[in-house]
């Protein structure tokens, strides 16, 4: 391979790049690179050393199957459909374990796969006989392999890897069509990737620092990468450390904030590696630059999370996929009465649920939670102490990236308290419902007793009439007179109670009623004075409501506005003010009118503020209890000696 190339698809004219096989392969030393028809055009020399079976020219199906995706022969269709994803690789030969991970890339007319040996101990590593330089310094098993070589490597294994290093430069040297290749793939790679000269001024980037940057070449080239990436969010310590090691002409692995062009800017994994020649010149520094924004933002989030979930009065619990409790807040511990300790590695239901718990309950939680359904109920846990109480828990299910449940939170409320007060709610209205039904009874049996009773005097007094017709003294008749209209109104005050009392219990009839057509019929059926006029203002609507309850509200309004006036002129107006969500409805007379101190009082039940023979004192209560009923509201606004309006708001059904 020869030591320089000098052009790349148009994006490098003017700078040479100085590479020896061994500096790539510390970025690439596992690659694969394939043609059209999969066959085996160059693959990385680290590869070689632990499968010196696969051969260039040969089909890459000859020597490895898709384990992920599951696929025995290795096909077009196979590494177009899975392309920038994950791929494993493993080994036909029953005498080889090796898999590969990695993914496959389109380099123009080839194929690349980018990957890393599947390693699982320091044993396997040993077993393979690799070493750290065998890895890209970037390679996630890298701290591994620096383990392995603070044990193993010695002096001479060391002078041993310089003339392996010396030859494989000669090689890289021959082969400029090699390097070129390899070229691709640092353009290619998705993460950012930056070369300088040993004064730290770049002179190459690949598209993906462009892209993340937002700079472009002529922006980037001749300046420090601290030049183009200073930001005030940048922490000064960690650039400081960056700087140090680089010119010592040390490798580098810094977290750090690296700016944009636009003043914004993301949070970097910087990687640097030196690039020494045969007699340990540094010739150049490259650098891989990971986005690691959305880690960042989550470990933030983790954080966050954590403070809220811990400092939340209700009990946040989360568990493993198969229920066993993993963490829990302060609050779960005080409500349960299980130390931490306690509770770690043991599920809820074991330890919480006792012989109230309901059966059905604790079936859905097991069932959702195996199905990785969110769940939602109330049951009954038991504290340490064997105390009852009842929770309301809500929880889901968290899920990785390939989608699989990985553990479950749950937010446990204490509603202990709720539930004896709905009991106590329950038992209330059992107890009302009876009050209410006995009630009922009574006003009935009284309404009878009482009734009875009215009806002998009032045919006593008929009979009296009758029998003493010729012979009653005026006064005598008057008396008579004065007792029948106790009678009435008594009779009238025992229809009141039970109209009053049956409001409530009787079931409301949703029917249309035309308001206009029923307030027509209580004026043409009611007994009005001469003196008296009652006028409709607007036409009044159709409402979806009880007609024989409508009927009862107008009628006593108008009835009391027509039994009141103490005008030689009565005048009595009905109408409405319609809305969008309501109607509001008034009765107004310029009868004698209503103290301010009294506007309330009227609607009490039994309350009357004049010595009218004819009033029960019942007749606003029925009104106000029909609005109710409604969830309307009634008002009234009067002056004394001007006359009175009474305001009834309905709701529109």
């Amino acid at each position: 391979m020869k030591n320089t190339f000098s052009k790349y698809v148009g994006d490098m004219e003017s700078y040479s790049f100085t590479f020896n096989e061994e500096n790539f392969n510390n970025v690439f030393p596992f690659y694969i690179l394939l043609d059209q028809s999969l066959t085996i055009c160059s693959k990385g020399k680290s590869l070689s050393k632990i499968y010196p079976a696969l051969k260039k020219g040969e089909k890459l199906c000859k020597h490895f199957r898709s384990k992920r995706p599951q696929s025995d022969c290795i096909t077009l269709k196979t590494i177009s459909e899975n392309l920038n994803q994950l791929i494993i690789l493993e080994c036909i030969d029953d005498d080889i374990d090796l898999l590969l991970r990695g993914q496959f890339e389109i380099m123009g007319e080839l194929f690349l796969f980018l990957g890393s040996p599947w390693l699982t101990s320091i044993e396997d590593v040993k077993k393979r006989e690799l070493t750290i330089f065998d890895f890209a310094s970037y390679d996630p098993q890298l701290d591994l392999l620096q383990i392995l070589n603070r044990q193993q490597v010695t002096t001479k294994e060391l002078k041993e890897q310089l003339s392996i290093n010396t030859l494989q430069k000669e090689k890289l040297k021959k082969d400029r069509e090699e390097l070129n290749r390899l070229s691709l793939v640092a353009s290619a790679n998705k993460n950012a990737i930056v070369f300088t000269h040993p004064n730290a001024e770049i002179f190459w980037c690949n598209d993906a620092y462009l892209s993340i940057t937002g700079y472009s070449k002529e922006e980037v080239f001749g300046k420090t990468p601290i030049e183009v990436g200073k930001t005030a969010s940048i922490e000064k310590e960690a650039l400081r450390e960056m700087a140090d090691l680089f010119y010592k002409g040390e490798p580098f692995d810094i977290e750090v904030a690296h700016g944009r062009k636009d003043g914004s800017y993301f949070w970097s994994r910087t990687k640097g590696q030196p690039v020494y020649d045969e007699n340990g010149k540094l010739l150049q520094y490259f650098a891989i630059i990971e986005d690691m924004t959305e880690e960042k933002e989550r470990e933030e989030q983790l954080i966050l999370l954590s403070l809220i979930a811990e400092k939340n009065i209700n009990a946040v619990v989360i568990s493993d996929k198969e229920g066993r409790i993993e963490w829990v807040n302060a609050s779960f511990s005080k409500m349960s009465g299980y130390t931490v300790e306690e509770l770690i590695g043991k599920k809820p239901g074991y330890l919480l649920q006792g012989p109230e718990t309901n059966p059905a309950t604790t079936e859905y939680l097991s069932s959702n939670i195996k199905e990785g359904k969110p769940f939602s109920c109330e049951v009954i846990n038991y504290t340490k102490d064997g105390d009852k109480y009842w929770v309301r828990i809500q929880g889901q299910a968290l899920y990785n990236k390939l989608g699989e449940v990985s553990r479950y939170f749950a937010i446990e409320e204490d509603i202990t308290d709720e539930k004896a007060m709905e009991k106590q709610k329950e038992e209330l209205l059992i107890r009302l419902e009876k009050s209410n039904k006995e009630l009922e009874d009574y006003a009935q049996i009284v309404s009878h007793d009482l009734k009875s009773p009215l009806r002998s005097i009032n045919s006593l007094i008929a009979w009296i009439r009758e029998d003493n017709i010729d012979n009653l003294s005026d006064d005598t008749d008057q008396y008579l007179g004065m007792i029948e209209g106790k009678i009435e109104k008594m009779d009238h005050l025992i229809h009141g109670i039970l109209t009053y009392s049956k409001i409530d219990q009787t079931e409301i009839i949703v029917e249309k009623v035309n308001v206009h057509k029923v307030v027509s019929n209580i004026i043409s059926i009611i007994d009005i004075p001469s003196h008296i006029q009652i006028s409709i203002n607007n036409t009044l609507p159709i409402i979806k409501a009880d007609k024989f309850r409508i009927q009862q509200l107008f009628q006593n309004l108008i009835s009391n506005a027509v039994s009141y006036i103490d005008k030689r002129e009565g005048i009595v107006e009905i109408g409405v003010n319609e809305h969008e969500n309501y109607n509001t409805f008034y009765v107004k007379d310029n009868g004698p009118g209503i103290a301010k101190e009294n506007q309330e009082k009227i609607f009490n039940i039994f309350q009357s503020l004049t010595d009218n023979e004819k009033s029960t004192g019942l007749g606003l209560s029925i009104v106000k209890k029909i609005t109710e009923n409604y969830n309307g509201t009634i008002w009234v606004e009067s002056e004394i000696n001007l006359g009175t309006t009474f305001y009834i708001k309905l709701p529109k059904q």
